[in-house]
């Protein structure tokens, strides 16, 4: 990508870059007061539309890089994507050839933003950026040369190579022709009294599942290769969680001596229980952050999985990381756990007694099927530990959030944490 003309950009005050990121959605650090904001480079600017990296500086002496995408109205700046014309030159740079003679913002912004155009294509924007392969763009292109249907095809992609950082900036995808995501069509169905919705369909979703992993495990790209993890692999991970929960007893002090502090000490030994898991099976590259947001019923009744970042919140390197896809597996069966407490929640619907039972059930079923045997465990025993080792990794991330955000729905990941228990 190259620069085609003067930016104006680069004229901007540190107060007026800060006005153009600080207060979004996508801006990671929200907690936090920056001290600063400059240009580091300018990936594009050809008239009026420019491609800005931007550094944001903090009192620690920490740094932060997004990306703006610039148009100026009236010499005031303006973010692109909301301007047709702008989007389609865009468009164009990523290698897609659209007129963008429709664009609409698609769902809600967190860590990037995505439009669709011409109800054809998703370009998704990433915001803030840390140097590094993306690791959506990477298995997009091993589930694409595939030939896995289950996945968006990818149809185009924009990379800054130069300094500060390289990064990808921008992928676009096709658009799947959904009936809608997984996550409101579960919780909406059980609020409408319809529990068999999920269920008829969570065996198809586990089928996909593991092909989607048996893919990624089968490809010949160095980066995806399956590996032996290492003997002490299963107790680092139970060392890990170890201190997650030490953690979280500190940061929240207010948990100390009540019932929810209790069950988290009496989890600890629990921890150690499980980390006798024997050989795991390979680890590979999997989604990272996969539950019933991640994916979409398609009008032609099938399963699609979409958003391949990881969790974005974590460092790049580690969304990279391989690891057991039961990583995945522990996700999705615990968003059938939120699916039923949201129900309740949001719309006073108790899901039937059995129903989450019978999807992880119908979910598992399917997804044992698909996958790579080399990627279990080799012994059932094992399987169920570290499967349940990996619930309890998301159960405390669960806790962690709803403590700081949602104290209501506390009791979705306290229950899942009192039913290890009792399962023990």
């Amino acid at each position: 990508m190259s620069r085609q003309g003067a930016s104006r950009s680069e004229a901007l005050s540190s107060e007026e870059l800060l006005a153009l990121v600080v207060g979004r959605r996508w801006f990671a650090s929200k907690e936090r007061e920056p001290e600063g904001a400059q240009v580091s480079a300018v990936a594009h600017a050809d008239g009026d539309l420019e491609l800005v990296l931007v550094e944001v500086r903090f009192l620690e002496g920490t740094h932060e890089t997004y990306l703006l995408v610039l148009g100026y109205d009236d010499g005031t700046p303006q973010d692109a994507l909301e301007h047709p014309e702008r989007v389609r030159r865009l468009a164009a740079l990523c290698g897609v050839d659209t007129p963008c003679a429709t664009v609409r913002p698609m769902g809600v912004e967190q860590s990037n933003s995505s439009v669709v155009l011409d109800e054809r294509h998703v370009m998704k924007v990433y915001r803030r950026l840390e140097a590094g392969p993306n690791p959506e763009l990477e298995l997009l292109r091993v589930l694409g040369e595939s030939g896995f249907e289950n996945a968006p095809r990818l149809t185009g992609s924009l990379e800054h190579r130069g300094d500060p950082l390289a990064a990808v900036l921008v992928v676009v995808t096709g658009l799947v022709d959904a009936v809608g995501g997984g996550w409101e069509l579960a919780v909406d169905s059980l609020a409408s009294g319809d529990a068999q919705w999920l269920l008829r369909r969570a065996r198809r979703l586990g089928e996909v599942t593991g092909a989607m992993h048996a893919v990624l495990a089968a490809s010949d790209d160095p980066q995806f290769a399956p590996e032996q993890p290492s003997a002490e692999s299963v107790g680092l991970l139970a060392a890990t969680i170890d201190e997650d929960i030490s953690r979280l007893s500190m940061d929240v002090p207010s948990l100390a001596g009540t019932s929810l502090g209790l069950r988290l000490e009496a989890t600890r030994d629990l921890v150690q229980e499980l980390g006798h898991v024997g050989p795991p099976g390979l680890i590979a590259r999997v989604h990272g952050d996969y539950h019933l947001g991640q994916v979409l019923w398609t009008r032609a009744g099938d399963w699609v999985v979409i958003d391949f970042e990881g969790e974005p919140a974590r460092p790049l390197a580690e969304r990279r990381r391989r690891t057991s896809p039961l990583r995945d597996v522990a996700g999705m069966l615990r968003s059938f756990a939120y699916a039923a407490g949201a129900a309740d929640l949001l719309h006073g619907v108790v899901a039937p007694e059995a129903w989450e039972w019978s999807c992880r059930a119908a979910f598992l079923d399917g997804w044992r099927a698909t996958v790579d045997p080399r990627l279990l465990p080799a012994s059932e025993v094992g399987f169920d530990r570290l499967l349940e080792l990996f619930e309890l990794e998301r159960l405390l991330y669960e806790l962690r959030y709803e403590l700081g955000n949602r104290p209501g729905w506390v009791p979705i990941p306290t229950a899942g944490l009192e039913r290890l228990l009792e399962g023990r």
